[in-house]
């Protein structure tokens, strides 16, 4: 099972998809987390918001240390089992699934 957290920043809600006039960025990936939780039964997604999920960011070390040196401009930060695949952007759906591919086959 692959486990893919998304830390991102401070939003009025856990998407960031709310209002008269959400993000386009945001629903398109809101659109891809929801795919990949359809199609990929061993892959589980989690969002850390930093308003609301600040104790998820002090705890894993490479992320903290990252916000700390870069600021809050290097959000998102996209986390495959723990450890940092992209940051400073929402990756695609096939952007996703590859780096999910190759680390289970790295794991296989």
């Amino acid at each position: 099972m692959t486990k893919i957290t998304i830390f991102e920043e401070a939003m009025c809600c856990s998407t960031g998809v709310c209002g008269p006039d959400p993000d386009k960025e945001l629903v398109r990936f809101t659109n891809t987390v929801e795919r990949l939780g359809d199609e990929h039964s061993d892959v589980t997604v989690e969002r850390a918001n930093m308003s609301a999920d600040i104790q998820r960011f002090l705890e894993h070390e490479a992320v903290h240390e990252k916000v700390e040196s870069d600021g809050p401009d290097v959000l998102p930060i996209t986390v495959a089992d723990g450890d940092i695949i992209a940051e400073g952007e929402y990756l695609s759906y096939d952007a996703l699934t590859d780096a999910i591919d190759t680390r289970q086959e790295r794991e296989a």
